[in-house]
């Protein structure tokens, strides 16, 4: 599988890694000087976490693309892929063995997690599960006043 088969926003990360930190989370990351850009620190568990996010998100794209581990193991072990740059840090301190572990492992949760998802093809498919979402929250038993209020979070009111 190449690049070619994924969405762009996937060859993207595949290629060039997360650069809008949109996989970077808490206390790992802040804003830049310039108020845009986003600035990761220097701090060896979030980088991993980091690190695994975009795995992950790049294993559920592959998956859903129809590839493979064996293709996923190739994408993120390229040596130009910034997307794989964690599973190639694996590889440095634990070997190529430990490196296609660690992926087979988030192979087989993003391929469960795609299994259990539903492609939407167009706006009114999304409207549709959007509005089984709402009618679901609705009916829902909402107890105490924090339920209450996690209810008037969900509904913007």
């Amino acid at each position: 599988m190449g690049l070619h088969y994924l969405p762009p926003a996937a060859g993207d990360l595949v290629l060039l890694g997360d650069l809008t930190g949109r996989y970077a989370a808490g206390s790992y990351s802040r804003l830049g000087s310039d108020g845009r850009a986003v600035v990761l620190r220097a701090d060896r568990q979030g980088a991993a976490d980091h690190g695994h996010r975009i795995t992950a998100a790049i294993a559920c794209h592959v998956a859903r693309a129809g590839g493979t581990a064996d293709q996923l193991a190739q994408l993120l072990l390229h040596a130009e892929h910034e997307g794989g740059r964690h599973p190639r840090n694996i590889a440095l301190r634990s070997g190529q063995s430990g490196a296609r572990d660690y992926i087979r492992r988030a192979w087989d949760s993003a391929a469960a997690a795609v299994s259990n998802t539903r492609v939407l093809g167009s706006h009114h498919d999304a409207h549709e599960v959007l509005a089984a979402l709402r009618d679901r929250i609705e009916t829902t038993p909402w107890r105490g006043e924090r339920g209450r209020t996690a209810l008037r979070v969900l509904r913007g009111t």
